[in-house]
């Protein structure tokens, strides 16, 4: 197990390769300057990383852990409510999340398309965490019989779109703007489109 130290060694470097991401994007990152910005030697980096793709993937797993932390507290928060509010909800602490930390969750977000081989299958998996929660709308489908399988993948592919294109168009620190977008989008296959436009107009007073 490792020491409290080497956690703590660990977690600089991580956050120096957000860190030096944000200002160079992954193809500027390099192992020298994210041992530089963590206060380590390159023997030190390299006894936690391989090398600078290991350590993006280890930063993007910290990053989709907070990510599903943050649904999951709003999921708990409010049990007692219908689905469509607890979808709402966590949604809004998601999206606030995110624009409070834009500049650090911008090129993780945009970069890890770009990145061929484990960073790609990383980036699924990470999305794939959040279909759980949207399952739960399952039981109040107008027509539960007739949704397909994938039914979850398609809504949190098209917010995690929308999402990606706030961060690329340099808005990531208004993400919350697009808050009742993101509801239509995710409650919508399950609601209906009118269900969704009613749900989406509530979004707008969270905001």
């Amino acid at each position: 197990m490792d020491s409290p130290s080497a956690r703590s060694e660990r977690g600089r470097i991580l956050e120096a390769l957000v860190e030096v991401g944000a200002q160079r994007g992954y193809e500027g990152i390099t192992v020298d300057a994210v041992a530089a910005r963590a206060g380590v030697d390159r023997v030190e980096f390299e006894r936690h990383f391989a090398d600078k793709e290991a350590c993006f993937l280890a930063a993007y797993e910290a990053m989709s852990d907070l990510l599903i932390g943050c649904v999951r507290a709003a999921f708990e928060r409010t049990q007692d409510r219908p689905w469509a509010d607890r979808i709402a909800a966590a949604l809004s602490d998601l999206v606030a999340l995110l624009a409070a930390r834009a500049e650090l969750a911008r090129m993780p977000i945009l970069e890890v398309t770009a990145i061929p081989g484990d960073a790609r299958l990383r980036s699924r998996e990470a999305l794939d965490r959040f279909i759980p929660f949207l399952e739960q709308g399952r039981g109040v489908a107008a027509e539960p019989i007739e949704l397909p399988e994938e039914t979850a993948r398609f809504a949190i592919g098209a917010a995690s779109t929308l999402i990606f294109d706030e961060f690329r168009a340099g808005r990531g620190a208004e993400l919350e703007a697009i808050l009742p977008d993101l509801v239509f989008a995710v409650t919508m296959p399950y609601l209906g489109v009118a269900a969704a436009e009613a749900e989406m107009r509530k979004a707008r007073s969270l905001n």
